[in-house]
């Protein structure tokens, strides 16, 4: 076997910093090491290659497997880092898959540096084995389309150049070459869900179908493309359907998102919402986002929780709001220049300005007030607060946090809506200006 996959690597990332090879001890690793170290010694655009190994703890012989991984290197010339990645306390034992391919990426990403590429071993068959285990979760398309050959891992770029490669042409490679190689035995045990695909699912299916396991690659690879053929179709959506509003707060507007076809809308909604959750949506989520979010009556102020987000409408928008907001701390003094940052209310500056704003006082104090509260902007009829907030289109779960402006201990502007009778400065004079962005997360 040549490093032929490898080539791929100096042409896409010339002015690669390192390449990080994540190095487990295992049959696959050992391979892209060796082919890695190969290509090194004959062509001088690789850069330095250096070996990570991610020690989980969960094996009793792991101690020992970091020593032979610290003995290949030293062989080899090759710097070598090993680092500890538990599952964390409250995985209970044996850890699951999940558990602990969460604990090494964390470990990745903080040991990658920007510049850096993190090779990964991953060949035809472990795609294979994604892709059914995928398949019997209800994956969609993006998920069906299994692992990618690259990817951002932190600063760092995630490569998998041997992911078309299949498992037994490393193995020949291995033993032709004389290469040693940790055998896991947990690789053997039908707990884990890949190994019973890999041991009891694919055998059978493979001496049925000799060539599945090429089909089913290039199937996720089609899978692919037409998940990025669905992504730029839904970022082209995003940005004709959302956008901040002058609070600050990220909203997707309903009048533009209502035009699009069922499977266009749904792909928009689950790709704002994990833009602003950090969480990826399921059916029932989205259901109840549709019928008692969307749907509700105009008047009606439904809210729909995702962690420490919830999802509100107001008028034809839904919104990305904080889940739980602090109540506002009244009674803070600013001069003429200063902003402050206050609990429950956000950030409020109070500009200095010419010939407009509220003419300056000795003292200018923020406060807040009930909807009740009156005020008369310059050259209107008197208003209150909550009648004001639905004016200018203030949301709900905002009114409370509207910050008012007393100058001399009389209400003299709502935050940088209106300007009280008796306290506009006079034309050709300095005057303030209270600029309000309300805090997203408290």
């Amino acid at each position: 076997m040549q490093p032929a996959p490898l080539l791929p690597l100096l042409r896409e990332h010339p002015a690669a910093r390192r390449w990080v090879v994540a190095y487990s001890g295992g049959l696959d690793s050992r391979v892209l090491l060796d082919l890695c170290v190969r290509l090194r010694a004959t062509d001088a655009r690789v850069p330095p290659v250096v070996a990570l190994h991610v020690d989980h703890g969960v094996n009793e012989a792991s101690a020992a497997w970091s020593r032979h991984c610290a003995g290949v290197c030293a062989g080899l010339g090759i710097e070598y880092f090993a680092r500890r990645a538990e599952p964390g306390s409250d995985t209970v034992a044996p850890a699951s898959e999940e558990a602990l391919r969460a604990a090494r990426y964390r470990e990745f990403e903080a040991f990658c540096a920007s510049g850096d590429l993190l090779l990964l071993a991953h060949h035809r068959d472990d795609q294979v084995e994604t892709v059914l285990l995928r398949l019997v979760r209800g994956a969609g398309v993006a998920g069906l389309a299994a692992m990618p050959h690259e990817r951002g891992c932190g600063q760092a770029r995630l490569c998998r150049p041997l992911l078309e490669v299949p498992r037994d042409e490393l193995r020949r490679h291995a033993l032709a070459e004389g290469l040693e190689w940790i055998e896991d035995p947990s690789n053997a045990s039908l707990e884990y869900d890949r190994n019973f695909l890999r041991l009891s699912v694919l055998p059978p299916l493979l001496e049925r179908f000799p060539g599945a396991a090429a089909a089913i690659a290039r199937a996720a690879h089609n899978l692919a493309q037409a998940a990025d053929i669905c992504a730029e179709r839904t970022r082209e959506d995003l940005a004709a359907c959302a956008g901040t509003d002058r609070y600050g707060q990220p909203y997707l507007g309903l009048a533009p998102w209502q035009r699009l076809s069922g499977a266009r809308a749904d792909a928009l909604l689950r790709a704002w919402l994990a833009m602003h959750t950090a969480t990826t949506p399921d059916a029932r989520a989205l259901q109840t986002l549709r019928e008692e979010v969307i749907a509700a009556r105009a008047d009606a102020q439904p809210a729909l929780v995702l962690g420490d987000i919830a999802i509100r409408r107001y008028r034809e928008r839904i919104y990305a709001v904080a889940a739980h907001q602090s109540p506002p701390v009244a009674g803070i003094v600013l001069a003429p220049g200063e902003s402050a940052r206050i609990e429950g209310a956000g950030l409020l500056e109070l500009q200095r300005c010419s010939g407009a704003g509220v003419r300056p006082g000795r003292e200018h104090r923020i406060g807040f007030g009930s909807p009740a509260l009156r005020c008369r902007p310059v050259g209107r009829p008197g208003k209150t607060l909550g009648q004001l907030a639905q004016e200018y289109g203030v949301p709900p779960w905002l009114r409370a946090r509207l910050p008012l402006l007393f100058v001399d201990g009389e209400l003299a502007a709502v935050a940088d809506l209106c300007i009280c009778e008796g306290f506009a400065a006079p034309a050709g004079t300095a005057g303030l200006r209270l600029n309000w962005l309300p805090q997203q997360r408290d």
